[in-house]
């Protein structure tokens, strides 16, 4: 599956989405605008400081047990 974020309202914008519209193999959603907020908790996501802090934690300890 492939997915394809459009967040532009040009006018080819809206002829793009219309056409996909017809395909038969395509499906719009989440036409609803979300805050930034709320897609990151839908997938689960977490701050870049968390990620780097948490890969940090993951190389120190690797490097402790295989030192």
């Amino acid at each position: 599956m492939t997915t394809v974020v459009i967040e532009d309202s040009t006018m080819q914008a809206e002829r793009f989405v219309d056409f996909v519209r017809t395909l038969p193999f395509a499906t719009i959603i989440g036409t609803k605008k979300k805050s930034f907020e709320e897609a990151v908790a839908e997938c689960n996501g977490i701050s870049v400081a968390a990620f780097t802090d948490e890969l940090r934690r993951q190389i120190d300890e690797h490097f402790d047990k295989h030192a």
